[in-house]
C-alpha cells in the first residue's frame, strides 16, 4: 500500500480503523483495482435506481470522493472484500474505471465491527422488511447505542424504539427465525409479546404461524381466553393453554365474516368443553 498525500488522508473520527493499531484517527487511502473488489457476505443492500444514477453521474463528473473500505480477502488471491461503498464501486464498475479509492483494513477486521459500520453509513438508505429494522434496531440497543440516538438514525420516534425493544425482549432464536423467514408478521409476534411468557413464546409463535389470523382478531382471542389468568395455573398446563389458542385461531377461520367482536362472540358459540389425546398432543373438541 503506496501512503497518499496529507490531503488525502482521512479523518475517522479518532479511531484507526487500519491495521497499525495505533489510535491516531488518520488513516491513509490507497487505490484498489475495481475487478479485484468483490462483495462482503451479508452486506449487499437493493439500490433506488434513480439515486444510482446520479451517484454515476457524480462520480463521472468529479471522480469518487469518498473512499470505500475493503479488507483482504484471506484466501491467497489478491482480491479484497468490500465492507463499505458497494453503490460507489458498482458506478466505477459500470463507468469502466480501472481504480477507486480504498481504506483497506487489516484482515482480522472484527466482524461486529464491519457490520456497525455498513449500518452506520448505510441504514438510512436501506430499503429492508420492517422485521430486519427491527432486529437491526435491537442490535444497535444492545451495541450500547442511546435510544434517541437509534431514532435518529432509523427515522423512528423513540417510541417506536422502546416499543420494538420491549417486543424483543427475551425473545429466543426460535422467534427471531421464524420472524425472518416470514413464517410469523412482526405485528403478530408483538400480540404474542404482549400476552404471552418469554419461557411459552415458541410454541406460541409455532401455533399462530400456521393460522390465517389477523392481528386484531390474535389480540381478541388472547383477552377474550382471559390468557393472564391461564398462565397463572403454571407449566403443568402449558400443553393445554397451546391447544386451547390453537383451537381458538384455526376456528375463527372458519367462522363468517363480520367485525373482530362479531366473529369472537361466534367463537365462544362452540368453545370446547374437553380435552382429548391426539398422538403426543392434545385436541379440542365440544359436546
Amino acid at each position: 500500500m503506496v501512503p497518499v498525500e496529507s490531503s488525502e488522508r482521512v479523518d475517522q473520527g479518532g479511531t484507526s480503523v487500519g491495521g497499525s493499531g495505533t489510535s491516531s484517527g488518520v488513516t491513509t487511502v490507497t487505490h484498489v483495482q475495481v475487478d479485484r473488489i468483490r462483495p462482503e457476505d451479508g452486506l449487499g443492500r437493493k439500490r433506488d435506481r434513480e439515486g444510482h444514477l446520479e451517484l454515476q453521474r457524480s462520480i463521472r463528473q468529479f471522480g469518487v470522493l469518498t473512499p470505500i473500505t475493503v479488507r483482504p480477502a484471506g484466501d491467497g488471491t489478491d482480491d479484497y472484500l468490500l465492507i463499505k461503498g458497494q453503490g460507489r464501486t458498482l458506478a466505477c464498475r459500470i463507468l469502466g474505471m480501472q481504480e477507486i479509492p480504498a481504506i483497506v483494513v487489516d484482515e482480522a477486521y472484527g466482524q461486529d465491527e464491519k457490520v456497525r459500520q455498513f449500518l452506520v453509513e448505510n441504514v438510512a438508505r436501506l430499503r429492508m422488511r420492517p422485521v430486519d429494522r427491527a432486529l437491526l434496531i435491537r442490535r444497535a440497543r444492545e451495541d450500547g447505542e442511546e435510544t434517541t440516538e437509534i431514532a435518529r438514525r432509523f427515522g423512528v420516534t423513540a417510541t417506536t424504539v422502546r416499543r420494538l425493544l420491549a417486543q424483543f425482549e427475551g425473545a429466543s432464536t426460535t422467534e427471531v427465525a421464524a420472524l425472518r423467514s416470514g413464517e410469523i408478521s412482526l405485528s403478530l409476534h408483538a400480540v404474542i409479546a404482549r400476552h404471552v411468557d418469554p419461557g411459552e413464546r415458541d410454541d406460541a409463535v409455532r401455533v399462530v404461524s400456521g393460522a390465517d389470523i389477523r392481528t386484531k382478531e390474535l389480540d381478541a382471542i388472547f383477552v377474550g381466553l382471559g390468557w393472564s389468568e391461564l398462565t397463572t395455573l403454571g407449566l403443568t398446563q402449558r400443553a393445554q393453554r397451546m391447544a386451547l389458542l390453537s383451537w381458538a385461531c384455526y376456528s375463527i377461520a372458519n367462522l363468517p365474516g363480520g367485525t373482530v367482536r362479531d366473529r369472537i362472540r361466534g367463537l365462544a358459540t362452540h368453545f370446547p368443553l374437553e380435552f382429548e389425546p391426539d398422538g403426543a398432543t392434545l385436541a379440542l373438541v365440544s359436546r
